[in-house]
């Protein structure tokens, strides 16, 4: 169990030994963190910047796509408008699984399949357009698009009640020096392949990369004990905690 002072302490620590781990190194998921599985206002949060952004843009694509191609309308041209939204999502949840990878095991695990849950729903809603162009399964597949898509990655719940603000903060502090460390050590690696293997560089380029090998490793372990501290990273361990 890692204390709120230990991980404060720990970051402090990396920052000084590392001055840029927390620039210009931004996490594209976890930013709203919740206890249980409904926290009061901020399970509402992502939903309605769900509808905000994507709601509204469904209805502004259904608008073009009926003035521009006639031959769709009503159903179909608003679904047209929800598939361009579902393979934009699908364009971008792999870059976002990819952060997720070398930040954080257990939230890796959970989320990795969702390329393919994106990819069922894709299927679906264009059999939908081009047959039975029903307005309630399209409703629903827009609703799982949503999720799975975007909510998901926008909040993480199931975190301990005992958990503060400083624990949140400070887990998505470790998850983003586990990604620094990763990309240097693709810049090590990159840089070796310019390098000729009998000089001085490459010897240093190796030094490098077998620090932020050993670094990114003490990280990801680092951030899946503190993960375990501060959340219950199964359903099944927060269901046991309620009873």
């Amino acid at each position: 169990m890692i204390k709120t002072q230990q991980a404060t302490l720990f970051l402090q620590q990396l920052e000084q030994q590392y001055p840029r781990i927390f620039k210009r190194n931004f996490l594209l998921y976890g930013q709203i963190k919740a206890k249980g599985m409904l926290d009061d206002y901020k399970e509402f949060i992502p939903w309605g910047l769900a509808v905000m952004i994507f709601v509204s843009t469904a209805f502004a694509l259904d608008e073009l796509i009926s003035m521009t191609f006639p031959q769709f309308e009503g159903v179909q041209s608003f679904g047209i408008g929800i598939l361009i939204i579902m393979l934009f999502l699908m364009t971008a949840v792999p870059f976002i699984i990819k952060q997720i990878k070398h930040s954080s095991t257990h939230l890796y695990q959970q989320l990795s399949n969702t390329p393919l849950k994106l990819a069922v729903l894709i299927i679906l809603q264009t059999v939908n357009i081009a047959f039975v162009q029903s307005s309630l399964l399209q409703s629903v597949l827009f609703f799982l698009t949503l999720s799975f898509g975007f909510v998901k990655f926008y909040k993480e719940n199931m975190f301990r009640e005992a958990s503060s603000d400083m624990d949140y903060y400070n887990l998505q502090q470790v998850r983003r020096a586990c990604l620094w460390s990763y990309k240097q050590t693709l810049k090590a690696r990159t840089a070796m392949k310019f390098i000729p293997k009998d000089s001085d560089k490459f010897s240093i380029a190796e030094q490098h990369l077998a620090e932020f090998l050993e670094l990114h490793l003490k990280l990801i372990k680092y951030e899946n004990e503190l993960s375990r501290t501060n959340k219950f990273t199964d359903l099944d361990e927060y269901v046991d905690s309620l009873m």
